[in-house]
């Protein structure tokens, strides 16, 4: 399949599945950045909002309280985080290109830890394996996202929206990804 197929596949199926439960997935989005202002909630939430969209994803249907289920991976969540973190700032440092190829290689690390029950450096090594078996798609991918989640933070109120459609778009790229592959 071609990148451009892989992409448009991704987004429309993202779409449709975000529109079939946006509002759920919005609020659920919303209690999760209240109660990130706790800086050790920060993690489990955005797992939560990641376990909502493979939910979605999957056909299942969510409540906002599934947000919660973030929790159920508090640890693999701050492990991936500080590994992830540490791993990208040293990336920078050295020249910012290979700080760079982690953000993009890396993107798909948590919806890999939730979706195959993998933990932090097995999470890691498989969204690396995704992202350098598709390298123009996770190159393409990540910019999409990050145009998309800018435009939402240039409204404040927008990243409700973008957010969780980004999310929710990783996740599925994970899915497209894993079955290019088998």
């Amino acid at each position: 399949m071609k990148v451009e197929d892989q992409i448009k596949k991704v987004f429309e199926k993202t779409w449709k599945v975000f529109m079939n439960d946006f509002v759920v997935i919005i609020l659920g989005t919303l209690l999760a950045l209240v109660l990130m202002i706790f800086i050790i909630t920060i993690p489990p939430m955005i797992f939560g909002i990641y376990y909502m969209c493979i939910q979605l994803m999957n056909g299942k249907k969510v409540k906002v309280s599934d947000v919660f289920h973030g929790f159920d991976y508090f640890f693999r969540s701050w492990g991936i985080f500080i590994v992830g973190f540490l791993g990208i700032i040293l990336g920078l440092i050295l020249l910012i290109i290979p700080g760079l190829l982690l953000m993009v290689l890396w993107q798909f690390a948590v919806a890999v830890a939730i979706m195959e029950n993998k933990g932090v450096f097995d999470s890691l090594g498989r969204s690396f394996d995704l992202g350098k078996k598709n390298f123009a798609f996770s190159i393409i991918f990540f910019i999409l996202i990050m145009v998309i989640d800018s435009i939402g933070g240039w409204t404040q109120v927008g990243t409700l929206v973008t957010i969780p459609f980004g999310i929710l778009a990783t996740c599925i790229a994970v899915q497209v990804m894993g079955k290019k592959g088998k």
